[in-house]
C-alpha cells in the first residue's frame, strides 16, 4: 500500500485502478482501506457503510455475472456529482464477473470520468478484464497473506533482460527456472507482464516504484526498446495466459515465449545497426 499512500500524499491518484491478488476478499479490504484513506485526504468522514459518495458494485446472489443492469445503474449514478463537492468512490468487487456488454458500457464511462470519479476494480486475475478497461487503470498487484512469494523476480528480471538481449543460451541454462512455474503458470505471466510494464513506466514516464536495484539494471538494460516492441511483448504474455484456460501446454508455451521475446530484442538490434 506503500505507493498508494504516496499517490494520497502527493495528490496524485489515479481515475481508475485495480487491486489484484487470487484472494478476493483480501481485494476488497485492500479497496476499502483505500478508499478511507482517500476519504480522509479530503477530511471527509470515513464511514464508508454511511457515505452517500461510496458504492460497492458487486453481482446479485442470483445471478453468476455483474448484470448489464446493475452496470447502468453505476454509469447513471456517475453523471450526478458527489455531495461532499470533492469525490466519489466505487468498488466494482470481483470484476471478473463483469459481461462482455457490461465491461463495454462501462468503457466509455472510465474514459469521460468527470474528475471526481474513482474507480476501483478488483479481481483475482487482470487479464480477465478488457485490454482497453486494463489500459485506463493503474494496476496494483497484492500477494495476500494467503500466498506464497512463489515468483524470484529478480531472477526473472535478468533471465529476461539476457534473453532479449540476444543470449538465448540463458534460457537452456535456466530451464528449471522455468519448469519450476508449471504449478502457479498464471502467477508466473503475471510476473512477465509485471516486468514490461514497469519497462514500459521506466521509458516513457520515469515514475517507478522499485527499490530492487538489480530489477532497475534488468530494466535500464533493454530500456532502449520500442514501445510497440514492448507491447508486442505484453501482448504476448496475454494470449499465453488465456491459452492456459484451453489446457495450452506450459512447457511449448513457455517455450514459444523465450523465442518471440529473442526475436523482439534479435530484430531491434538488426534494425538499429542498419542506420
Amino acid at each position: 500500500m506503500e505507493l498508494l499512500e504516496n499517490q494520497i500524499e502527493n495528490k496524485r491518484l489515479s481515475s481508475a485502478y485495480i487491486f489484484e491478488s487470487k484472494n478476493s476478499t483480501y481485494n476488497l479490504d485492500r479497496a476499502l482501506e483505500f478508499s478511507k484513506k482517500v476519504f480522509e485526504s479530503y477530511g471527509l468522514d470515513t464511514r464508508l457503510s454511511e457515505n452517500p459518495d461510496f458504492e460497492i458494485i458487486k453481482k446479485d446472489e442470483k445471478e453468476k455475472n455483474i448484470s448489464i443492469k446493475t452496470v447502468r445503474l453505476l454509469i447513471n449514478d456517475m453523471y450526478l456529482r458527489p455531495s461532499n463537492g470533492k469525490i466519489k468512490i466505487y468498488v466494482i468487487d470481483e470484476s471478473e464477473r463483469l459481461s462482455l456488454e457490461g465491461s463495454n458500457a462501462l468503457l466509455k464511462s472510465i474514459e469521460d470520468a468527470k474528475d471526481y470519479i474513482l474507480i476501483i476494480f478488483t479481481t483475482n486475475n487482470s487479464f480477465s478484464l478488457l485490454k482497453t478497461i486494463r489500459s485506463r487503470c493503474q494496476i496494483i498487484s497484492f500477494k495476500s497473506e494467503k500466498e506464497n512469494e512463489f515468483v524470484d523476480r529478480e531472477e526473472l528480471s535478468y533471465i529476461l533482460s539476457e534473453i532479449i538481449s540476444g543470449n538465448l543460451s540463458f534460457y537452456y541454462k535456466n530451464k528449471d527456472f522455468f519448469s519450476k512455474a508449471k504449478d502457479y503458470k498464471e502467477e508466473f505471466f503475471i510476473e512477465i507482464s509485471n516486468f514490461f510494464n514497469n519497462l514500459i513506466k521506466l521509458k516513457y514516464y520515469r515514475e517507478i516504484s522499485i527499490e530492487n536495484k538489480k530489477i532497475l539494471f534488468y530494466l535500464k538494460k533493454i530500456e532502449k526498446l520500442p514501445f510497440d516492441s514492448i507491447d508486442r511483448m505484453i501482448r504476448k504474455t496475454e494470449e499465453i495466459t488465456k491459452g492456459f484456460k484451453n489446457n495450452v501446454n506450459f512447457d511449448l508455451a513457455i517455450e514459444n515465449f523465450v523465442f518471440f521475446i529473442y526475436r523482439e530484442g534479435i530484430n531491434v538490434e538488426s534494425s538499429r545497426s542498419k542506420l
